[in-house]
């Protein structure tokens, strides 16, 4: 599912008033803010996070020269959306053989009751079909008759990573990773590691994506961005090596992320909470085994709905076609091939352009100095109406 991806890329190119637009909606930082944060990802780039660098996330390809791994966020709701886009399409198409059915009958029988019938569910499957190829179809499309997965590629020997989303969501981006901030203590709101690029003067948007899996806890995640940090930094040496996994859609991938949630939940590792008072200790150990019964039972309970769900995920995932780098991503790395130049806004469409620097502000600190950076502001202006 691509909704974050695609609710992040539409705030960044929204126009003014529109209800997907983030004027006035952000709580803003300090200059002094910003540059904590750059310092904080810098050292957290350069030293080590954690003791056990392990990847939990679906790997594509690892060598001494890239590394390719699933990006996104919800990977593990897929299928919803495919689920309530065959419902809308089953009901319009019976609606449109009903009617088609009622005037066969009028044809046959002369009869004009008949043929007022057929016009109730005729004029509701052309409503309703409107209304889907209008609006539903960019819905279904988050899931199905798009791209088969979010990808993301770290090169060691370009210092770069690459994005490969579907052109509403951002298209495919370049970025150093020399300015990447890694965010994977989110404070048990299971979602996946988020990778942060500060807006720049030619590239005015924030960037982020998701990548690994999601956790309850910081721990899982610490050691996957100590992999990858491990890996650009220091090379192969040292790291387990990940399994790697096909691009094939096999059923089983489907249902890994759809049950993975809740397994995770119901047999993740207890915290390591000692207490100095035996009876207390057992009492939170009693707890603990209540609370995992208790998920148990609610696994089972809705079991059906997850094996309808991961159906649905792998239905999404026949629908779809296997993304492709360019060229001189593909080859970017090997001896005698041009380094990809990084992503600006000027790469995007002249509209895209525009908009990207008219919603520049949005990521400008609260104490900003306009005057301070009037040459950064004047090197975008022609993109202005």
């Amino acid at each position: 599912m691509y909704f974050v991806e695609w609710m992040h890329w539409q705030g960044q190119i929204a126009e003014e008033g529109s209800w997907l637009s983030q004027k006035g909606k952000l709580p803003g930082v300090t200059a002094q803010e910003v540059s904590d944060d750059k310092k904080r990802a810098n050292k957290e780039r350069k030293e080590r996070q954690s003791d056990t660098p392990r990847l939990r996330s679906p790997v594509y390809a690892y060598n001494d020269t890239y590394m390719e791994m699933r990006a996104g966020c919800m990977e593990y709701a897929r299928g919803l959306i495919t689920v309530i886009s065959i419902f809308f399409l089953y009901f319009i198409a019976a609606s449109a053989i009903l009617s088609f059915l009622t005037f066969f009958d009028f044809f046959l029988d002369h009869d004009f009751s008949a043929f007022v019938a057929g016009l109730f569910p005729l004029a509701g499957a052309c409503f309703f079909g409107w209304l889907y190829f209008k609006y539903g179809l960019q819905i279904t499309r988050f899931e199905m008759l798009t791209q088969r997965r979010l990808l993301i590629r770290f090169n060691r020997k370009t210092r770069q990573i690459y994005l490969h989303r579907p052109k509403y969501a951002g298209g495919i981006a370049t970025l150093p990773w020399d300015d990447a901030q890694g965010i994977y203590d989110l404070g048990g709101s299971r979602f996946p590691i988020l990778l942060l690029w500060p807006s720049q003067p030619n590239r005015p948007q924030m960037e982020g994506i998701h990548v690994g899996k999601a956790c309850a806890t910081s721990e899982p995640m610490r050691d996957e961005w100590e992999f990858i940090r491990r890996y650009m930094e220091e090379g192969l040496e040292g790291l387990p090596q990940p399994r790697i996994r096909s691009k094939w859609p096999l059923p089983w991938h489907a249902f890994e992320p759809v049950f993975g949630g809740m397994l995770g939940l119901l047999l993740g590792r207890r915290e390591n909470r000692q207490s100095s008072n035996p009876a207390q200790g057992k009492q939170q150990i009693g707890k603990w085994l209540l609370g995992r019964l208790l998920m148990l039972v609610a696994l089972v309970i809705i079991s059906p709905a997850l094996l309808i769900l991961g159906l649905a995920n792998w239905l999404s995932q026949l629908l779809c076609w296997e993304p492709r780098w360019p060229k001189v991503i593909r080859e970017a790395g090997q001896p005698g091939k041009p380094i990809p130049k990084l992503t600006t806004a000027e790469d995007y469409d002249p509209e895209t352009c525009r908009r990207l620097y008219l919603n520049a502000d949005l990521w400008v600190p609260k104490d900003h100095d306009p005057d301070a950076s009037a040459e950064d502001e004047k090197s975008g202006s022609q993109w202005l109406p």
